[in-house]
């Protein structure tokens, strides 16, 4: 069965232009539990990054014997996702052609069914190629057809921000967010990024 779990933005977002300044914080990024030397980060990083290619090669071997095994395509898809995300640290100028590849196999996908999750990383790799117009369509096809997919309008919501900055329309989207799911998993995340982002824009004026 291809896997359900949902890209979220995890990031560390740089809010520059928008925001004011040069400081920056993240949006929904883990703190570690312990803080490893930068050598020992750097060669934990590498090794996921080979591990996660091997999965990607083993992935496409098996597809090309099943070209139209739908689960395949989206495990795929998902395989190059989570490389793109690895390498925008460790091989950053490789990231981009993953997250076009990601793309690809999600199309492949959606051709033939509709799925709410696949929809939503779809938009979100486009957001992260560059290719914006893709992102903001799926972003909007994905919310008009499930309003309550609290995961489309947190990452449309930072797509607003940084891309259209336009960081009031970027909050309302969160807001919705949090008012559809008030005590769900990413209540106290979204009131976070909501209040800081006020904060931001109210010293600027």
């Amino acid at each position: 069965m291809p896997s359900k779990k949902i890209k979220t933005i995890i990031i560390t977002i740089l809010l520059t232009t928008v925001l004011g300044g040069t400081g920056a914080y993240s949006y929904f990024t883990k703190t570690p539990s312990s803080s490893p030397s930068s050598s020992t980060s750097s060669s934990s990083e590498n090794n996921g990054y080979n591990s996660m290619k091997t999965q990607v090669n083993l992935l496409s071997q098996k597809l090309s014997s099943n070209p139209n095994d739908i689960s395949l395509q989206q495990d795929l898809g998902n395989a190059y996702y989570d490389l793109a995300t690895i390498a925008q640290k460790v091989a950053p100028n490789e990231a981009r052609e993953d997250y076009i590849q990601a793309i690809k196999y999600y199309q492949s996908v959606l051709n033939t069914k509709q799925d709410i999750n696949v929809l939503t990383d779809m938009a979100t790799a486009a957001f992260y190629s560059g290719q914006y117009d893709l992102a903001e369509k799926s972003y909007k096809e994905a919310l008009a057809k499930s309003p309550n997919f609290t995961q489309a309008y947190f990452n449309y919501g930072v797509f607003l921000l940084e891309v259209k900055k336009d960081a009031s329309a970027a909050i309302s989207l969160w807001q919705t967010a949090l008012d559809k799911e008030p005590t769900g998993p990413k209540a106290d995340r979204l009131k976070q990024i909501i209040t800081q982002t006020k904060e931001k824009l109210t010293s600027q004026q």
